[in-house]
C-alpha cells in the first residue's frame, strides 16, 4: 500500500484557502449594526405621513384677560356720532399663524363690540408627522466548511474508489472541495473541484 503523501495533502489545502480568498470578497450593500451583530441591509424605505388634527375652540369675551385701560386725552373736535356708532357696530377681525416645516396654521376670529371682545374662535389645523423607517436585513454570508466522502463505483468491481473530502463553501456561493483517498489496486488518489452557483 502506498504511503500518504502529506505535502500534496498540504499544497491542495493551500491553494483552496488562496481560491477562497479571491472568492470572498465582502458582501454588496450597506452593512448595519443591530444589537452588536453586523447585518446586510436588503431594503431601507423612509415614508414620511402627514395626519391633521383639526381643533376648534371658542372662547368668551369676558373670560379673555384684558389690561387695565389706559386713557388719552381726546381731541378737540370730535365727531360724536361715529364714535357712537363704531361703539355699537360688531367687527370681526381675522388673522391666520402659519408654522413652519408644513406643521400647519392656527386662525383666530375676534369678534369686538362696545369696545370690548365679544368672543374668540381660533381654529387649529396642526400636522402630526410620522416618520415610517423599515429597513429588511439578512444575515451577513458566512463560510462554510464540510466534511464527507465519495464513493465510486463501476460495473467490474463494484466499488473503485472511496475517498474523504472538504468542501468549503464561500460567501460567494462557491464551492471548493479536496479530497484524498484510495483508488483501484491501493492506489491513492487526490482530487480537488471548484464549483459555481448558476441559478
Amino acid at each position: 500500500m502506498k504511503k500518504i503523501d502529506f505535502k500534496t495533502i498540504i499544497i491542495c489545502g493551500l491553494i483552496l484557502f488562496i481560491f477562497s480568498l479571491r472568492f470572498c470578497n465582502k458582501p454588496d450593500g450597506k452593512i448595519v449594526t443591530i444589537d452588536g451583530k453586523p447585518y446586510q441591509v436588503v431594503k431601507h424605505t423612509i415614508d414620511t405621513v402627514y395626519t391633521p388634527v383639526v381643533q376648534t375652540v371658542y372662547k368668551k369675551g369676558k373670560d379673555i384677560y384684558k389690561e387695565v385701560p389706559v386713557y388719552v386725552q381726546l381731541p378737540g373736535d370730535v365727531d360724536t356720532v361715529q364714535v357712537v356708532k363704531d361703539y355699537y357696530s360688531k367687527v370681526i377681525y381675522k388673522d391666520t399663524l402659519k408654522l413652519k416645516d408644513s406643521l400647519g396654521y392656527v386662525s383666530v376670529t375676534d369678534t369686538i363690540f362696545n369696545n370690548s371682545i365679544l368672543g374668540r374662535v381660533w381654529d387649529s389645523h396642526i400636522n402630526k408627522i410620522m416618520i415610517n423607517d423599515k429597513m429588511i436585513v439578512k444575515e451577513l454570508p458566512k463560510n462554510q466548511f464540510y466534511l464527507g466522502s465519495e464513493l465510486g463505483l463501476n460495473n467490474k468491481t463494484v466499488f473503485s474508489s472511496f475517498s474523504p473530502s472538504l468542501l468549503l463553501k464561500t460567501k460567494k456561493d462557491r464551492i471548493f472541495s479536496v479530497g484524498i483517498g484510495l483508488g483501484p489496486n491501493n492506489t491513492v488518489q487526490y482530487s480537488g473541484g471548484v464549483y459555481i452557483k448558476l441559478w
